[in-house]
């Protein structure tokens, strides 16, 4: 019954995913990494995060077929869900392990609203990596001492530490959840453990952070000064607007983790309960002090997606082990928190779908001067409600790509284009910049002129 429910909400994702796929696609980062996707040959690994390549190799595969620009931005935003959906099918029909196969399932929806609508955060894949990797050390290696099991393991781990800067957090939580199942590979356990310490100490220095993930680190310092104000931090403020006061999309976690501390507490596993309350107490901690100065919104639940993994992996593991009667009455509560969070999932389309109706407005407004490069104020933007601009030139780029590469216009921000005097424009002030002239023909071209300013008016800002 849990994995029939499994296969269903996995298809409702996908429907969605097809049904907002260019609500998906164009939306800052996520236009930017696609465009870069679809643009540019070879594989394009942000900031170090190899395992979160998949979907861009569907892509490129297909690419290479000479599908259209509309098809592969549907096959980007499915992709995305491919991902655990494959890992769901793996631990359910493969492995057999149904458990961890639920778990995976619930993870996928349990904190996931607007960051469904942002499809390049590498977080997403915490979701159902960490599980991969408890399935391969809890199934085929458990069962069977084997290298290539071995391997297999390895391989999972590898998958989670370079997906994310705390994906050794969440390896660490999944070795130490399933350390007193292990008995017969304690070595083995520990052996992976310090793999995952020195990988969070020294991985920084073989691969350096981002301009970005500086800036948290640095903001995290600054979150130590402020120890005696957590709750008034813009991440502690998230947090609790979110489980009842603007919305109650936490809610639901806050109620499964209340039932999986009674579980516990109940059957007396107080090791497990000790290794569950202790790393959500210190997850959540790491993110509020990190994210002391704010974050935009979809940013701020992104950090705090791993919670997830952190509840559902040990809530269904204790589900698992339970007599059928409890789980058969476990069967409506589940059915009515997948229920309710994917219909959060659902309406949280809203707020993307209106960044996306205001681009393709200003795309068609352009259209109608004749403009094929135009550069309007960041102010005018922000006045007519489309914020975040520095990804504004991808956005409009894909955007107008998909009705065909000689219909391709390229809005610009004042910001963005400031110092740049050359004719042949670059679509933005970042490394490596993309000129009129590297554009792949077979999706995007661009006349080269200089960019036209657009008048407020156009913007339909004094309406």
């Amino acid at each position: 019954m849990f994995i029939a429910i499994g296969h269903l909400l996995f298809l409702g994702l996908f429907l969605l995913a097809y049904k907002y796929f260019m609500v998906r696609c164009i939306h800052v980062d996520s236009a930017y990494q696609i465009f870069k996707w679809v643009n540019n040959s070879g594989v394009e690994v942000e900031v170090h995060r190899f395992s979160a390549v998949f979907p861009q190799l569907i892509v490129k595969l297909l690419r290479a077929f000479n599908v259209d620009l509309n098809r592969l931005l549907i096959v980007a935003s499915l992709a995305h869900v491919l991902v655990p959906y494959t890992i769901f099918i793996v631990l359910a029909h493969l492995w057999r392990m149904p458990w961890l196969a639920v778990g995976c399932a619930l993870a996928a929806v349990l904190c996931t609203r607007l960051t469904f609508y942002g499809i390049v955060l590498e977080a997403n894949y915490l979701l159902c990596y960490p599980i991969l990797f408890a399935g391969a050390l809890l199934g085929p290696y458990q069962r069977q001492r084997s290298s290539v099991n071995g391997a297999m393991v390895l391989g999972a781990l590898v998958l989670v530490l370079t997906v994310h800067p705390v994906g050794f957090l969440i390896a660490l939580f999944i070795l130490a959840l399933f350390f007193p199942l292990l008995t017969s590979a304690r070595k083995t356990v520990l052996l992976l453990g310090a793999l995952c310490i020195l990988w969070g100490a020294f991985s920084r220095v073989v691969l350096p952070p981002s301009s970005y993930e500086t800036e948290l680190y640095s903001s995290a310092g600054q979150g130590l000064s402020h120890l005696s104000d957590l709750l008034e931090l813009p991440a502690s403020q998230f947090l609790v607007g979110h489980s009842w006061q603007l919305t109650t999309h936490y809610l639901a976690t806050w109620i499964l983790l209340s039932i999986l501390i009674g579980i516990l507490a109940y059957s007396k596993k107080w090791y497990t309960l000790l290794v569950v309350v202790g790393s959500i107490i210190g997850y959540v901690l790491l993110n509020v002090l990190t994210y002391s100065v704010g974050e935009a919104a979809m940013m701020m639940e992104k950090n705090f997606l791993p919670l997830a993994t952190l509840i559902s992996l040990p809530l269904m593991m204790a589900l698992g082990v339970s007599t059928e009667r409890y789980q058969r009455w476990a069967v409506l509560p589940f059915l009515v928190v997948l229920f309710i969070q994917f219909r959060g999932i659902a309406f949280a389309s809203r707020p993307a779908h209106e960044r996306f109706d205001l681009i393709h407005d200003l795309v068609g407004e352009v259209r109608e001067k004749g403009i094929r490069n135009a550069i309007v104020s960041g102010a005018e933007l922000d006045h007519a409600g489309l914020h975040i601009h520095w990804a504004l030139a991808y956005e409009t780029l894909l955007l107008s790509a998909v009705d065909g590469p000689n219909e391709c216009v390229i809005v610009h921000t004042d910001k963005t284009l400031s110092g740049n005097k050359k004719r042949d424009i670059s679509l933005l002030d970042l490394e490596p910049s993309y000129s009129i002239g590297s554009l792949r023909q077979q999706y995007f071209r661009i006349v080269d002129t200089h960019p036209e300013r657009l008048s407020p008016a156009l913007l339909n800002t004094d309406e």
